[in-house]
C-alpha cells in the first residue's frame, strides 16, 4: 500500500467501538498511529494467504452472527 501524505487521500471507516478502543490501545501501547497500523496488518494480510484464508473466514462468521441491518433500512424507506 502507498503511503498517504495528505489528509485528503484518507478515508474514515465505521468501526464497532470495541474494536477501535482495542486497535487504539495496542497501537499506542507499540508507539504506532492506528492508520499505520492498519495499513501494515493490511498488507500483511494481502501477502500472506493463510492469514488471508483466515480474515476471510472469521469475518465471514462474523457477518453471519450481526444482525441485518438493510433489511431495516428497507423498512423504513418503502417503495414509492
Amino acid at each position: 500500500m502507498a503511503k498517504s501524505a495528505k489528509k485528503d487521500d484518507r478515508k474514515k471507516v465505521a468501526l464497532d467501538l470495541d474494536v477501535y478502543e482495542t486497535l487504539k490501545n495496542f497501537s499506542r501501547h507499540k508507539g504506532l498511529k492506528l492508520r499505520h497500523l492498519i495499513a501494515a496488518m493490511t498488507d500483511i494480510t494481502l501477502s500472506n494467504e493463510t492469514i488471508n484464508n483466515q480474515i476471510v473466514d472469521l469475518a465471514t462468521i462474523k457477518g453471519i452472527e450481526e444482525p441485518n441491518l438493510k433489511a431495516e433500512i428497507s423498512d423504513q424507506n418503502p417503495p414509492i
